[in-house]
């Protein structure tokens, strides 16, 4: 299950069409918003890719200027399932290897 906050900037004039729209989404739900258009949103979806749809239909809304998801959870993969884990090429990110220079090898692991 991932679960995401999301942020959208919409045209002040039409903030009660965007919400109703967004509220026909699967896995929407509008939390706050405000006269200037600004709109507080969590999204549930069972994957990444299911994410991912969902966000690019909340930024196709009439009147939506921008969405940014500011938040994200992702509960516990079944035992089948692996993870990358994060790339930081700032700095030696925590169970990889640095292969050359900035290059890191991405390491999966079970859980």
């Amino acid at each position: 299950m991932n679960i995401s906050g999301v942020l959208v900037h919409a045209r002040p004039e039409g903030v009660e069409a965007v919400k109703a729209q967004l509220l026909k989404i699967p896995g929407v739900e509008v939390h706050a918003v405000t006269p200037e258009g600004r709109l507080v949103l969590s999204i549930e979806a069972e994957h990444a890719g299911q994410m991912a749809d969902t966000m690019v239909a909340c930024q196709n809304v009439a009147n939506v200027l921008s969405a940014a998801m500011i938040y994200h959870h992702d509960e516990e993969l079944d035992e089948d399932e692996t993870v990358s884990e994060a790339i930081n090429l700032s700095g030696n990110p925590s169970g990889l290897e640095n292969k050359s220079g900035n290059e890191w090898k991405v390491q999966e692991t079970s859980k």
